[in-house]
């Protein structure tokens, strides 16, 4: 009865740790479920010894790890907005203009008609292109490293007794 309870005390103290319950409550429960695999085993009289002392007994304790699915997924983490704006600015400029001047020099009192002319500053406005702004959008790949802690179970043998013999063998890898 007492392998069963040991056995019963590692497995349950292993689930508790994978699952996050403390040691000692998958301890405890581990032990009940031995013991009550040891009580369903006798009474099936699975366990009684055999004649033969060379038969080997096997069983199998399956051991997990957990790995990680790492996928990735494009979110939004901004925004770009680009537009002209209007800017008015107050400038100067020297226009030089002609105009005509009437310069009288004898008089015998005859009336003369001269047309006088000047030039007026005539202004139109007109756009012309005096630079282009080109926006473009572009990937840019980096290497990024992700640190995560993985759980890993590992079997554990205790021995209690004089005349155990425990032989250790390599782990033979097989995979579900």
């Amino acid at each position: 009865m007492g392998k069963y309870i040991t056995i019963g005390a590692i497995i349950g103290s292993i689930i508790g740790w994978v699952t996050g319950f403390t040691i000692v409550t998958g301890l405890v429960i581990g032990a009940i479920a031995g013991g009550i695999s040891y009580t369903m085993n006798s009474r099936r009289n699975i366990d009684k010894p055999t004649k033969k002392t060379n038969e080997i007994k096997e069983q199998t304790l399956q051991l997990r790890e957990e790995q990680l699915d790492i996928k990735k997924k494009r979110v939004q983490t901004g925004e770009v907005k680009v537009h002209k704006e209007v800017v008015e600015e107050q400038k100067t400029f020297t226009v030089p203009i002609k105009r005509e001047e009437l310069v009288i020099e004898a008089g015998n009192g005859e009336e003369l008609r001269i047309p006088l002319k000047e030039e007026e500053v005539e202004i139109n406005k007109h756009p012309v292109q005096v630079n282009k702004v080109l926006v473009t959008k572009r990937q840019i790949e980096e290497i990024k490293q992700i640190k995560e802690k993985l759980k890993k179970e590992t079997a554990q043998v205790y021995v209690t007794g004089d005349n155990v013999d425990v032989i250790k063998k390599p782990p033979s890898v097989t995979k579900d």
